[in-house]
């Protein structure tokens, strides 16, 4: 896999998604069914957030929950720990996208929709993803498919504006996949 570090945006598309627990917080742990950690060493955070994932919790919302700790009183070791594990979940998804792009670049690309759709899965904060499957699928004529994944950005974006997110690209961003949405409701849905 490629580690390559998370970029500015990405960085800020996850910034923007932390914001959303610091008022949803009971709502997530009752959605996700998330538990509190028993510790907050790294190693048993990371533990922790293994099994979290391993019971169907996306990895965003781990790293929301993880980044959260406004309204608890953690030390500066817990909130450090909570940073690295974190950083971990967030290099996991964008090291998806990164290794996406090189496996469709080499024409590998049922393996690069299976790495984006994992991230759609973990609800990834940024666009990327998203976008390179409505490509994809729309150059399959699957275009179900493209509306499902514009959707599911169209929602993602819905709950960070309605959280208040500051990052300026959301906005329009999501405007253009409401386009892209119009414009594969015209296409014949009985993908080939």
């Amino acid at each position: 896999m490629l580690t390559l570090g998370v970029n500015f945006q990405e960085r800020n598309a996850a910034n923007d998604a932390a914001k959303l627990l610091d008022t949803s917080m009971r709502r997530f742990i009752m959605t996700w069914g998330l538990t509190e950690p028993a510790k907050r060493t790294e190693r048993d955070l990371l533990q922790w957030a293994n099994d979290q994932i391993s019971n169907s919790v996306p990895r965003q919302i781990i790293w929301n929950y993880l980044l959260n700790w406004e309204n608890r009183k953690l030390s500066f070791e817990e909130q450090e720990s909570s940073m690295k594990v974190a950083s971990h979940l967030l290099n996991v998804m964008v090291d998806r996208n990164l290794n996406g792009i090189t496996l469709e670049k080499q024409g590998e690309v049922d393996k690069a929709i299976a790495l984006y759709e994992e991230n759609i899965s973990d609800l990834f904060g940024g666009d990327h993803p998203y976008d390179r499957l409505r490509v994809i699928y729309s150059k399959q004529k699957r275009f179900s498919e493209a509306i499902r994944v514009c959707r599911a950005f169209v929602k993602i974006a819905d709950t960070l504006l309605q959280e208040g997110s500051q990052r300026s690209d959301l906005k329009p961003k999501r405007e253009k996949f409401i386009s892209w949405i119009k414009k594969l409701e015209k296409k014949p849905l009985g993908d080939t």
